[in-house]
Parts: C-alpha cells; structure tokens; sequence
C-alpha cells in the first residue's frame, strides 16, 4: 500500500496557469529589447540564486530586468510544483475565517499557490497578510492575484493585505491577537535568512528557535507552519534544522568557519563509514540532545516524530522530493528552453509542523527515542526520499526512505511514485555505504520466491486462501505434517543476529576458499606459464636455465 505525495492540478489550476502570463503582461509589459533579453536575464537571475549566492546581499526586486525575468519564471515553476504538493496536504479542520501569515511574500507566490491548488480554502473569507520588506514587489503581486481572481472567481472572498516587515519583524508588527493566527507560511525564504545573518558567530539555529517561539505564541491551537525550500542540499538541510528546532533539539556544535575543518571533519567520518558494520553501530551518535520543550509535531513529510537520520553525521543524502511537471503551461516551457533552464521535474524540500498544547508538548518530550536498528520483525511507515538507482546485488532499483527507525532501503521499489507514503517490513539486513537497514514492501514479500535464506511468510488473515505451489509429480508432495513451512516455523522469532537476508549477498569474504598450494607448486606454475614477448618456436627452443638461445647472424648474399 502507498499513497502518493504529488496530485494531478485541477482545472481550476490549469486554467490559472494558463492565465498568468497575460496577466503578467498587464503588470509588467515589456517592449520589443526586453522581451528578446528576457532568456539572458533568466539565465542571469537563476546563476544569482544558486552559484553566485554573494549576490544576495542586493536585494534582486530593485532590477526591473530580475523582477520581470523572476515573475515570468520563477514564478510560474514555483506555482507549478505548490499545485502539485499543496492538494494532497492535510490541513486539518479548518477555521470559518483563516488567518494566515506569508513571511517573505515576494509576489505573493504562496497565497497563489494556495488560491489555485485548495477549493476548500477558496470557499471561506481567507485573510492573507503577506509581509516583504521590498513592497513594489508586494503590490506586483497583489495586482496579479486581482487579474486573477477577477477571470476565474469574481465571487471568491479573500482578502489580501500587505505589511513591510522582515521575517525576524512579521510575527511583532502583525495586528492580531496571541492565538488568532491559523497558519504561518515561508518560501525560499531560509535560504535567504542565512545568507543575510543578523551578526557575525549568530547562529541559524538560534534565530530559527527564537522564530518558531514567536510562531507559538500567535498560532492558535493546532495551528500550522508551513515552509518550502529549493530541492538543493541547503534547503533540505535548513529544513531539517528548522524541525529539530521545532522538537526542542540543541545545537550540538557551531558551524564550521574555514573548509579545512570541515575537510578534517568529512576524512574522519569516511574512516568511520569504513570500520562500522552493524555488530559497532553506535545509535547514541545519531540522536540529538532534548534540551529545550518541543513546540511543534511534524505532519509531512515525516511519518514520525523522531530525530532526522538526515542529520547522522555519517549521512550525505538531504530531504527532497521531485514534483512532476507536465502540467506546466507551454509558454512557461518555450522561455525556459531560450533560457537553457528546461525542467521535466521540479525538486523541493519542504516542511509541515502543526502547534502543540501542553499536555501533548509534555507527552512527546518524555517520550523516548527509537533505536536506530530494529530489534525484530515489524511493520513500518516510510516516506520515499530520493530517486530510484541501482544498487549492487539488490534486485531492480532501490529507493532510499525515512522511517522512525532511521534511514531504510527499499530494493525493487522504482515503481513508487517521488515523495510516496509506504508500509513494509524491517530486515536484519543493512547497507554498508549508507548503513540504512533493509526494508521490504508488502508487495515485494508477496512477489519473492520461497527459499532458505529468507524470512518466514507473513501470517495469512481469516478467510485468505494458501498460495499455490506447484510440484513437477504429484507423489513428490509431503504429507500435511511433514511439511516445511508448518505453522510453528512462521511463528519463530525475529533474531538480530540471524544470518537470514531478505536477499542473499555475497561479499568478497563469504567467497569459498580451496587448499593454498605449496612454494614448490606456485614456483612450477610460474615456469609453465609462457613470458609475454616470447615467440612459440623460442619456447620450444629453451634449454633448461631458461636463457633463450642467440638468434643467427643474418648475411647478406
């Protein structure tokens, strides 16, 4: 059983993508040079958001030429892949009249998203308060959503307002009492907060702790954070501290000031991948420290409320899925073909953390938590995180998942759909290069093949019938009670030290080794074996010290 995270765009989307480039137009009209140097600046925009990050010290919404190459590109990806992500997203129950919060606004992409992707949000008088601290580029964003609204849903209720204020100074200058807020939202905005640090040596994580306090004190209760990222390894990193945070983590260690450092760091951490094995893995190294109350419970993507194994000082993957992108508008697809920038999918990290109360913040801060390799036979919630690849002596292609447990591989799962929600089962088995234990699906049990290096078959329900095995002769069949797989065997206990694999690998020492052969005999061996520039007739001809003989002086006749 999986769910997929991605949904098909309604029509309502549809037709709203389709829209928003004449409504660009009627924003921001270009003339004849600057449509021609439109590719250029996109191009020049997105080198500005991704290699050449210095740059961001200068705000990009004062450059007419970034503004429009942003809003008729970056733009439309990002609503392409929130109408893809945002419908499938369980908000919870719904307030009659929503308060909502965009911090970092720009032209108000995350109010879009939300307009043309939820009909559930679109039904109720919504109040966005979307906060910048750039505001031509809030009211760009506004006279869009008003050309919107006004071709596809004139009756639509929202109410847009707009506040300059940075994202530290938002949740201060809002006018709004404690618990009136229904839900907080960012985009592309912790990135960006890194970038332009307060002062020097002041943490990320400190400003991320003193933003999810404030967040506390203004949501209601069950209220929401939701908060999307680049598809890159900073933004999956920076939301995978933004929920550590939100779970009362600490900051173990300060980030690291020069490359040498982290270098040194890296070298050791390779020599520790190579001594490890799963007999010497330490789980008190993976899990952070509890020094602060939790505040929030992560909803998505996290199917669990334990540490991230993202954060395992030994792991190099970062969390992000890939949204599907077919549904984008053509004349999105022809600029970003000028551009070089063509996408068929659009990679995002991103996060949803719900409000806690006091009764539920104490229960979750005295649980404990999990080990990082299973103790027996269970059934677990993984959440896919990265693409299919292959890996060595594993059937079809594999999938890496998060899951209470830590990080897991899923053999023989490529057909999950990117940023799916799945069940299987926990293996003894484990990964040697990212030390992810082996997890199987339902459905993948179902399909292996019967043998002796595999896990007893899974207890049928009432009423299930017995699969059928077939036999080449009828006579060759057991009698019931001398059968292998009786009822006592399919109940044995999972054992951690079993030698029992879901698949059988083999590595380089399991190989069987022969009797080694004598000094004498490798020395004979090595005298039989004929020298690579020595002719066929010249072997024949060597005496027993094995010179070759002189070879005869030619004459000339």
């Amino acid at each position: 059983m999986s769910k997929p995270l991605f949904t098909t765009p309604d029509e309502f989307a549809v037709r709203g993508l389709a829209y928003l480039f004449r409504a660009l137009d009627e924003v921001m009209p270009m003339n004849g040079a600057q449509r021609r140097d439109l590719s250029n600046a996109c191009r020049d925009l997105s080198a500005m958001l991704t290699i050449d990050r210095d740059s961001l010290a200068r705000p990009y919404w004062t450059a007419p030429r970034l503004t429009s190459a942003y809003l008729r590109y970056f733009l439309p990806w990002n609503l392409v892949r929130l109408s893809s992500l945002l419908p499938g997203l369980d908000f919870g129950r719904i307030p009659d009249e929503p308060l909502i919060l965009d911090m970092g606004s720009g032209p108000l992409t995350l109010p879009l998203a939300l307009w043309l992707s939820r009909p559930d949000l679109r039904e109720k008088p919504v109040t966005i308060v979307a906060s910048d601290t750039t505001p031509h580029i809030l009211e760009l964003g506004r006279r869009i959503f008003d050309m919107l609204r006004a071709e596809l849903a004139p009756e639509c209720r929202w109410t847009i307002r707009t506040m300059r204020a940075s994202v530290t100074q938002a949740l201060h200058r809002i006018h709004a009492k404690p618990g009136m807020l229904w839900m907080l939202t960012t985009g592309n905005v912790l990135n960006e907060m890194e970038e332009r640090r307060a002062r020097p040596g002041h943490q990320m994580s400190d400003r991320m702790r003193s933003l999810l306090e404030d967040a506390s004190r203004m949501l209601m209760e069950g209220g929401l954070i939701f908060s999307v990222e680049p598809g890159t390894r900073q933004g999956g990193r920076l939301l995978t501290n933004l929920r550590k945070s939100a779970l009362g983590g600490v900051e173990e260690e300060p980030e690291f000031e020069d490359l040498t450092a982290f270098a040194l760091r890296e070298e050791q951490a390779d020599r520790n991948r190579s001594m490890h094995d799963s007999d010497d893995w330490d789980d008190d190294d993976d899990m952070f420290e509890f020094g602060l109350s939790p505040l929030f419970k992560p909803l998505a993507p996290c199917p669990h409320v334990n540490s991230c194994p993202m954060l395992d000082r030994r792991s190099t993957a970062w969390c992000h899925v890939n949204a599907p992108a077919e549904h984008a508008p053509q004349a999105l697809r022809d600029l970003s073909a000028r551009a070089g920038l063509d996408k068929d999918s659009i990679s995002l990290s991103f996060l949803l953390l719900k409000k806690l109360n006091e009764e539920e913040a104490e229960k979750q801060a005295e649980a404990p938590q999990r080990s990082r390799r299973p103790q027996e036979r269970r059934k677990l919630s993984a959440r896919i995180v990265s693409d299919a690849f292959v890996v060595p002596d594993y059937p079809g292609r594999a999938r890496y998942a998060c899951t209470e447990l830590g990080l897991a591989l899923i053999p023989d799962s490529a057909y999950l759909s990117p940023g799916a929600l799945c069940e299987g089962w926990t293996t003894p088995g484990f990964d040697r290069k990212s030390h992810a234990f082996i997890m199987m699906l339902d459905d993948a049990e179902l399909r292996r093949s019967a043998g002796t290096r595999r896990f007893p078959p899974r207890e049928r329900q009432e009423g299930e019938d017995r699969p059928h095995r077939s036999f080449r002769h009828s006579e060759a069949r057991a009698p019931r009670e001398e059968r292998r797989y009786n009822r006592e065997e399919e109940r044995r206990p999972f054992r951690r030290d079993t030698e029992e694999r879901p698949f059988s690998r083999r590595d380089k020492d399991d190989a069987p080794r022969g009797r080694e052969p004598r000094r004498d005999e490798r020395q004979e061996e090595r005298s039989r074996r004929p020298r690579q520039n020595d002719r066929p007739s010249e072997r024949r001809q060597r005496d027993d010290s094995g010179r070759r003989p002189a070879s005869p002086r030619r004459r000339d006749s």
